[in-house]
């Protein structure tokens, strides 16, 4: 079992002392972080809670930690800012020892390097379950912020990297798979990759109307950046980006072969809208950065969704999105 007093004691010698702009961190009551001129907070929080956003059985410490941070930086990055701080709150239970607590920490300083953030404080508290409460904050030139509203009929819908392959990789994993066959779909369900520098070059110049990540499937927030502000999304399934482990696989663990990509969640994958005149902009960033960014739809008038299959026909999706329980 997890000592209280002996866990802040390991965190405060890994996370502790004046780093980046902080000039009180980890053990007083509060951080004090020094801000940057010019700029706006960016403030997110998510939380990861045992048996409904994860299995504890499925998942190291390690990447337990990462993932966490992982989502919420990313929710950063769909509004083109950039993270700085984090603080995070962990729940425990009575079976955790001092092994999971070591692996938390490494988690943490790996996300710590990948996404250039610092652990400035946090929480502890035993539980009857495992969660993981994480609070980012970031930074954005006011004048390139992106919301999720904006989208205009007319505009390009556009998705980065392939959809669908995080929610396959849970069904692989749950069905006992985890290395070889359906490896990589494994891996970017445990070890999913925030798109920071391509959410920044979008909102830098200002090529996005409206944005969002994909953490609960494509079809559900798709809406929240069209419907949810009156204008409608028209998407054909077969523009979709799938990638090519999804479309061996996919039939092996679904038949619905679309779905995981339609309503799947935790891609994490940039989701926005963009006028259709500023196509050859978004390409050249797809190439400097490396990335696919693929044209899947256009922004409609009429305030709903519509997809539509390879020979044209609307599809009614048997699952709307990621939904936050345990059921």
């Amino acid at each position: 079992m997890i000592n209280e007093l002996d866990a802040l004691r390991v965190i405060g010698e890994r996370f502790s002392g004046i780093r980046n702009g902080i000039e009180v961190g980890i053990g007083d009551d509060a951080a004090a972080l020094r801000t940057e001129p010019g700029k706006l907070l960016l403030v997110t929080t998510d939380c990861q809670v045992e048996d409904v956003h994860f299995v504890k059985s499925l998942i190291s410490p390690e990447d337990l930690a990462r993932k966490s941070v992982a989502v919420s930086v990313s929710d950063i990055g769909a509004m083109g800012g950039a993270p700085k701080y984090i603080l995070a709150s962990l729940g425990y239970t009575k079976r955790e020892d001092g092994a999971f607590l070591e692996g938390l920490m490494r988690g943490f300083e790996s996300a710590e390097e990948e996404f250039g953030v610092r652990l400035v404080g946090g929480n502890l508290s035993s539980s009857e379950k495992i969660f993981l409460d994480i609070t980012v904050l970031g930074f954005v030139d006011p004048e390139c912020v992106v919301t999720r509203s904006g989208a205009s009929p007319g505009d390009v819908i556009y998705v980065s990297g392939t959809l669908g392959d995080s929610a396959l990789g849970l069904r692989i994993l749950k069905k006992g798979g985890k290395e070889g066959k359906g490896g990589r779909l494994v891996e970017r369900h445990l070890k999913p990759k925030p798109r920071l520098a391509l959410g920044k070059q979008l909102a830098d110049g200002k090529l996005a109307t409206a944005m969002i990540d994909v953490s609960d499937g494509l079809a559900l927030d798709l809406t929240r950046i069209t419907v949810t502000h009156g204008v409608g999304a028209r998407v054909g399934v077969e523009r979709l980006p799938l990638s090519e482990d999804y479309r061996t696989l996919a039939g092996e663990y679904t038949d619905d072969f679309y779905g995981p990509a339609l309503s799947g969640g935790e891609d994490y994958e940039l989701l926005f809208t963009s006028p259709p005149e500023r196509r050859g902009e978004i390409k050249k960033i797809s190439d400097m950065l490396n990335i696919d960014i693929t044209e899947i739809g256009d922004v409609s008038r009429d305030a709903a969704l519509t997809i539509t299959d390879p020979g044209g026909n609307e599809i009614v999706l048997k699952d709307g999105g990621f939904v936050h329980s345990g059921s």
